[in-house]
């Protein structure tokens, strides 16, 4: 306070050193982002990638209104989208009804046409019979046909390079988008969407740019007419913004330098920052509006507002930042990010709270009149004690009724869930799941014995022996290898005998048959997304329909069971599948963020103890940290049960958050014990008088603001705004009602009885 101007330049100065981190920012455009580097299930992804073709791809869906795909418009419509398909930047393949493969067999001559060529040429006979064909052909129907013939698609594989991935991708979906805009107007008798993984991956700088644009904005309007209208002091208001944009600031920029890219996850943390900011800011505006109401001085009233919430304020800084650093336990990188930025930004809200509010409050008339029309809740301390022991019971009996539904909560996941039903991309991904194709890809690749050893029948009937045990899970779409291939040319080549539909029975037949099917496939068409580059090892490529995270790692232990069975080589099988590396991911977060909340609640513990120099007044305050996580998980068991990104990072965040309404309840208690002397009653008192109203207007602010998130299009975001909401209300409950009680009943709850006795704990407490 006697260095006003120093304070405040010193503190917007080092905010915008660190805010210049975020001058070249990018957003983060690929669910790769999600990930570590060195993750396994990824890399086992990568290395299928790899020997194969690319897992990224885009896709249009062909639904005509007339309910047949089988028509010479729609054919044509799906011949244009093939044809276009190879001139998309980064086109590797292209698959469809038009240029799928129809093999025949002319005497010694083997005849491989597209399944839809000269479109006008067809009679409907013709067209009768390739929709015979498609729709009961694996490997066409329920991938680029509905059995009933009523929906296409056409499907573009993309070699897209890593190094520029992002800004390729959003180009490659840019083009699709205004070609097929173009085709649209051409045949207003189709509809066309747009759909794949590069298309829902695309979705996210756009999500993060309109979440930039709204949820931030939102939470500070919430925010800023909230306060204005509690504490009736626009000035100082705008004095506590202007302290929470500098936290912002330095927060975002602390991270941003680092070089990491601006994630829809990462995006949350302003509007987090500008919670707890402003909470610290409203602490110590109340104290100071009532310190002016006692008749102090304006500099009088900002040092003992300071005095008084010097301590609470680090610690309950403190204590929030640990909860976020404990992010960086997350198995996600974008958490890790957000959890850094968000504890910086704590960080720096404490040090401008402190410094940079008061000085600037002495300059500016404010006297945030509103606190003071505010009545004081000591009064219902007079209430509680007569109906403390059922208060207690009851609320005992809550929490324990709660937490038994905890068990009921499931997890589960899918990065196409991650987006909301009202955007355009997620209702397309669910149009296509429900009526042509799986959402759940899960790719094998078996090594044979040596070079060429694909060919050998024992390698086949290995893979035949795999579909066949993949065909018994009921939620198996379809399975693509190169199984199909050569029973489908055994066939053929044995004049389209049914029974001769098989595995080849020489290794040498079998060459021959995929040499001769080769030396015919038209340009793109080659075996390259089934079998590797030596003839080493194949592919077999399994969709099925939506599966839980658990429903899909029981699905993978049970194929690996199987491999392992079968062994046919030295060499392990590869697993690999976008789905699968989600869901692994999934459960190591909830493992390691488990770990960083523990460990977070031992230092949160330890500091508290530290804080109030009592071992019991650090044990007490555990249960006000700990009751209302129970409390929310089991209220979201019946809400929803689904423990998805947001739900897996919530416990830990909101243990930081919560443990701020008891710390500064606590740390008022124990500043009136042994600086005020006054006996336990009448310090219970004095705490819910002092910082009952300011801990109604946290809670009521931050259950306001997080409903920003709410409204994202990014459901890891809703649900972490839920989550939080529920839980800081949850604590509220228990820190003004759980907590005052305990203390009157560990440390006597007569209010003639007097100090350091009761509190040293030399007093029985009452029964």
């Amino acid at each position: 306070m006697n260095h006003r101007f120093t304070s405040m330049a010193l503190v917007v100065l080092g905010a915008l050193l660190l805010g210049m981190g975020a001058k070249d920012a990018q957003f983060s455009a690929n669910q790769r982002d999600f990930f570590k580097p060195d993750d396994k299930n990824l890399n086992d992804l990568i290395r299928i990638e790899e020997d194969y073709t690319s897992d990224k791809n885009v896709m249009v869906l062909v639904e005509p209104h007339s309910g047949n795909v089988f028509t010479p418009d729609t054919l044509k419509a799906i011949q244009q989208l093939t044809e276009f398909g190879w001139s998309i930047p980064h086109s590797q393949r292209v698959e469809s009804l038009s240029n799928h493969l129809y093999t025949r067999v002319n005497g010694d001559e083997l005849t491989v046409d597209f399944l839809v060529d000269d479109v006008d040429a067809l009679s409907p006979q013709d067209l009768l019979e390739r929709k015979r064909y498609a729709t009961g052909k694996t490997g066409v129907k329920d991938y680029l046909v509905t059995r009933d013939g009523g929906l296409s698609l056409v499907s573009v594989i993309l070699n897209i390079p890593e190094e520029d991935n992002g800004q390729a991708a959003v180009d490659v979906i840019d083009t699709v988008h205004q070609y097929v805009d173009r085709l649209q107007q051409q045949y207003p008798a189709i509809d066309f969407r747009v759909v794949g993984g590069v298309a829902v991956e695309t979705s996210l700088p756009a999500i993060v740019q309109e979440d930039g644009r709204t949820i931030f904005p939102f939470a500070l309007v919430l925010v800023f007419l909230f306060l204005t209208f509690t504490l009736r002091d626009l000035v100082a208001n705008l004095a506590c913004i202007v302290t929470a944009l500098l936290a912002i600031m330095a927060g975002m920029g602390a991270v941003l330098w680092s070089g990491v890219k601006v994630s829809p996850i990462l995006v949350n943390t302003p509007s987090i920052i500008i919670i707890i900011a402003m909470a610290d800011c409203i602490h110590l505006m109340v104290n100071y509006a009532q310190g002016l109401a006692r008749g102090l001085d304006k500099k009088a009233a900002l040092e003992k507002s300071v005095e008084v919430n010097f301590s609470p304020i680090i610690f309950t800084s403190l204590t929030t930042a640990i909860s976020f650093f404990a992010l960086n336990f997350s198995e996600s990188p974008p958490f890790a990010h957000m959890g850094t930025a968000a504890g910086v930004g704590i960080l720096y809200a404490m040090l401008a709270s402190l410094t940079f509010l008061p000085a600037l409050i002495y300059y500016l008339p404010s006297k945030a009149r509103g606190v003071t029309r505010m009545p004081n809740m000591g009064g219902l301390i007079r209430w509680y004690q007569p109906h403390a022991n059922k208060i207690i019971i009851g609320f005992v009996l809550i929490m324990v009724s709660l937490a038994s539904l905890i068990p009921m909560n499931r997890l589960d996941d899918n990065f196409v869930e991650f987006f909301d039903e009202d955007l355009e991309v997620r209702r397309n991904m669910d149009f296509m799941i429900e009526r042509i194709s799986g959402s759940v890809v899960v790719n094998i690749s078996i090594p044979a014995t040596e070079n060429g050893g694909i060919y050998d029948p024992q390698y086949l009937n290995l893979l035949q022996d795999l579909e066949q045990h993949l065909q018994e899970n009921p939620q198996l779409r379809f399975t693509t290898s190169l199984l199909e291939v050569m029973k489908t040319l055994n066939k053929n080549l044995h004049e389209d005998s049914a029974e001769w539909y098989r595995v080849p029975d020489s290794r040498e037949l079998a060459s021959q048959y995929l040499l001769m099917y080769e030396m015919s496939l038209p340009f793109g068409q080659d075996l390259s997304n089934l079998i590797n580059f030596d003839r080493s090892e194949s592919r077999v490529i399994a969709v099925y329909d939506q599966l839980s995270d658990k429903e899909l790692i029981d699905l993978e232990q049970r194929i690996q069971l199987w491999l392992d069975q079968h062994q046919f080589d030295t060499r392990q099988a590869t697993i690999g599948s976008a789905n699968l590396a989600f869901a692994h991911m999934q459960y190591s977060n909830v493992n390691n963020l488990s770990k960083g909340f523990v460990l977070a609640l031992i230092m949160i513990s330890l500091l508290l103890i530290a804080l109030f120099r009592s071992w019991k007044l650090g044990l007490i305050s555990m249960v006000p940290n700990l009751f209302p996580a129970a409390m929310a998980f089991g209220i979201w068991a019946l809400i929803s049960g689904k423990i998805g990104f947001g739900m897996s990072v919530g416990i830990t965040i909101t243990l930081g958050i919560v443990v701020d309404d008891t710390i500064h309840f606590l740390a008022k208690y124990k500043y009136a014990r042994e600086q005020l002397h006054l006996n336990n009653y009448q310090a219970v008192q004095y705490a819910m008088d002092t910082v009952g109203v300011a801990m109604l207007l946290t809670t009521a602010m931050m259950a306001i603001a997080f409903t920003a998130l709410l409204w994202s299009d990014f459901i890891p975001n809703q649900d972490l705004g839920l989550i939080t909401i529920i839980t800081i209300v949850c604590a509220l409950l228990v820190d003004l009602v759980l907590l005052p009680i305990l203390l009157l009943k560990l440390f006597g709850d007569n209010p003639a009885q007097t100090g350091a006795a009761a509190f040293e704990g030399n007093v029985e407490p009452s029964s």
